[in-house]
């Protein structure tokens, strides 16, 4: 195949790699950006949460504080006080005549104010309950519902009755959802000397206010949605009927408050109706328009005292994301056209190159090839030829000795105790005393002198044209060397080494006779104490 024909081979595959790497930039760099957007909706949607929890906190505290104002009314205390006593004179619950007529003077004195909250602070709820069972005496909303039962439904009633204590929050009542602040009322006031307690009073309003103080700042649009399942449990079964007929439910959840009448026709869609479900943040095309949406879950009074509570809703944020979208599409145009580019420069310098190239890569796998060679030679720890070279040069050294008549001697070198080191000292430090170990070697050992790493702590030492005198000398300095260091981070004599020194005595030896006496002459050095040099007989 002549070498046109390879470097057009060549060009083409490089050309479809490049290719294949420009499309997965741009794909990759895409995915990044959608990544960014979604990472860039959730921050706006925890905003958006947080907001809502603050503004919630808000309202709630002002509905307090209007029923705060009713309630510090002397007459309306008196009035209050005097309808408790008639109704718990008369068998409890709804009373009877003088109860009757007490709630007629208190409705009266509460008129006017509640008029006015009506009109300026949009307060929808005015409740007095008392006693132990949260008995309601009088609902300024729904004046022909009173003597009920309140224990086990309205919380923060509840409470406030049970500690006389203010309290508030979201909750659902028997009629009515809303945002409510509830606080005691004192005959003669709280802090008189004859105070005396009477009840509680509640004020609160719809989620409507909330939403109207909350979209303008945060440019986005809300929907309160309420689980049917809540509403079963603490609704007054005509009342939930007539909330049904008035407010078709959706996948088991009423809107409660929303300004957008498009909420429903959102709700229908199957990926919102799984965010209201699922909550978390996405982002779709809707019509001619691209929204993100958030659900984050709603809890009432209860469920901030006790977490575990589930949720009695959801709240549902949508907001307009379509220059969001265009940025998106332009940066993806953009992307595009960079590749392309890119792409074409790209080929062209490739195009021209590739001779060069071709002669260049030629050469670099050249000196990889010897790169590998050399490094399946060495050992990856301490950089020692290892010992499948040691193989293959024994064998060439040992037939070149004999057929010359050479000397040739060997020494097998073996670290004492070398197996306490790694019990004691953990396995690393052992690394290091077989690195240090080995560094001490090739210093030592003369320009001619080979050394291999043998086993796991055993070196093979090769002295060509050495006797075995000259050869034990050399063990012998060595020894003492790896005696007096300190190695791998250990102290000075804590490791030692035992040495076989074998000489090739005639021609007529096998390679395998010598590394035996070697390493029989090394047992020896063991046998004797170790941290000794020990030469082999023939």
């Amino acid at each position: 195949m002549s070498n046109l024909t390879v470097r057009a081979k060549v060009f083409l595959w490089l050309s479809l790699i490049l290719a294949v790497s420009d499309a997965l930039f741009v794909w990759i760099n895409y995915r990044a950006e959608q990544a960014r957007f979604q990472s860039h909706l959730e921050q706006r949607a925890t905003h958006l949460h947080n907001l809502f929890e603050v503004e919630l906190g808000n309202t709630a505290l002002s509905m307090q504080q209007t029923a705060t104002f009713v309630a510090s009314m002397p007459e309306v205390q008196q009035a209050f006080h005097q309808g408790r006593f008639a109704a718990e004179q008369e068998g409890g619950g709804a009373g009877g005549p003088r109860a009757k007529l007490a709630r007629e003077r208190l409705l009266k004195l509460v008129s006017t104010p509640w008029q006015e909250l009506r009109d300026h602070y949009d307060t929808r709820q005015l409740h007095f309950q008392f006693g132990s069972n949260a008995t309601s005496f009088l609902r300024v909303h729904a004046t022909d519902r009173f003597g009920d039962n309140l224990e086990g439904v309205r919380h923060t009633i509840f409470h406030a009755l049970r500690d006389q204590r203010p309290t508030k929050g979201f909750e659902c009542g028997r009629i009515i959802c809303g945002i409510r602040g509830v606080t005691p009322v004192f005959l003669n006031g709280h802090h008189a000397e004859d105070g005396r307690f009477i009840g509680v009073l509640e004020a609160g309003t719809s989620f409507r206010t909330l939403l109207e103080l909350l979209e303008k700042p945060s440019q986005a649009r809300f929907a309160v949605l309420l689980s049917m399942s809540h509403l079963s449990d603490t609704y007054f079964p005509d009342r939930l009927e007539k909330l049904k007929k008035e407010n078709t439910p959706l996948n088991g959840n009423i809107v409660e408050a929303t300004l957008h009448p498009e909420v429903r026709e959102l709700l229908n869609i199957p990926q919102i109706a799984q965010l209201v479900e699922q909550k978390g943040t996405v982002w779709l095309k809707v019509g001619e328009r691209h929204l993100a949406f958030t659900a984050f879950p709603l809890r009432d009074y209860l469920g901030r005292q006790d977490p575990q509570r589930a949720p009695v809703g959801t709240v549902m944020a949508w907001m307009d994301v379509e220059d969001e979208i265009l940025q998106l599409k332009r940066d993806l145009s953009f992307n595009i056209a960079y590749a392309v580019i890119a792409f074409i420069l790209i080929e062209t310098m490739l195009f021209f190159a590739l001779r060069r190239a071709t002669f260049s890569l030629e050469k670099m796998i050249a000196n990889q090839t010897a790169t590998l060679r050399d490094m399946a030679a060495h050992d990856e720890l301490t950089g020692l030829f290892n010992r499948h070279y040691l193989d293959e040069f024994l064998q060439k050294e040992y037939a070149s000795a004999t057929r010359h008549d050479r000397t040739f001697t060997i020494a097998i070198l073996d670290l004492d105790h070398f197996k306490l080191i790694n019990d004691n000292h953990g396995h690393l430090v052992g690394d290091h005393v077989l690195v240090d170990a080995a560094a001490l070697i090739m210093n030592r050992l003369r320009i001619s002198d080979l050394a291999f790493r043998f086993g796991g702590e055993e070196f093979l030492l090769v002295f060509p044209d050495t006797d075995i005198e000259e050869a034990r000398g050399l063990c012998e300095e060595l020894r003492l060397q790896l005696c007096g260091r300190g190695l791998g981070g250990l102290e000075a004599g804590k490791i030692t080494a035992s040495f076989g020194v074998a000489q090739m005595e005639a021609s007529g030896e096998s390679l395998d006779t010598l590394l035996a006496r070697a390493d029989s002459a090394l047992y020896a050095a063991k046998g004797k104490g170790r941290n000794r040099v020990e030469v082999a007989g023939v």
